[in-house]
């Protein structure tokens, strides 16, 4: 199997197991028995338990760019893109943690152990927002942005499992942006 694909598994093994068991309920010895690689296989991707879930910290972080940015890319108004921007961003994190009873742990965690690497996308993320409506002419867009992006995180962390959390944060951008 390719090193990539060796990689795939292991991350896949230890998002599992992290998702039924939480992050204090994951070892090494735990991820290398449900990868199906030997531990010293293990470390050699991995130096420690850190390292496997800053790994999948930073492939959650590129899909959620991606799909930020697509969405926002798409058709139209300011008010649309950014509200789909944002439901793509949020729906892809309550997917990812979808029927886990430590989703709440593991979010908060990830905050932790990843804080420079989520910095880094959530400034690109925006920066990208405040661009957006400053093309459309919204006056102190950055204050604009800052409200409508604290108000789209309430409501992701309020959202009770099961609630579409896409029209709440529409109607939050269309009642701020106003555009």
């Amino acid at each position: 199997m390719a090193e990539s694909g060796k990689r795939a598994e292991i991350l896949g093994a230890a998002r599992q197991l992290a998702l039924r068991h939480g992050l204090a309920g994951v070892t090494m010895e735990a991820i290398a028995r449900e990868a199906r690689v030997a531990k010293p296989t293990l470390y050699k991707y991995y130096g420690d338990k850190s390292a496997v879930f800053a790994a999948i910290v930073t492939e959650l972080l590129v899909d959620l760019h991606g799909l930020f940015a697509t969405a926002l890319a798409g058709p139209g108004s300011v008010s649309d893109r950014i509200a789909a921007a944002l439901t793509a961003k949020y729906a892809a994190v309550t997917d990812f943690m979808a029927g886990s009873s430590h989703a709440d742990e593991l979010y908060n965690e990830h905050d932790r152990l990843s804080a420079p690497q989520l910095e880094v996308a959530e400034s690109a993320m925006d920066a990208a927002v405040v661009q957006e409506l400053e093309a459309a002419g919204v006056k102190d867009a950055a204050a604009v942005a800052r409200v409508v992006i604290g108000g789209a995180y309430g409501i992701f962390r309020r959202a009770r499992p099961g609630e579409e959390i896409g029209p709440a944060i529409r109607l939050l951008v269309e009642r701020v942006v106003g555009k």
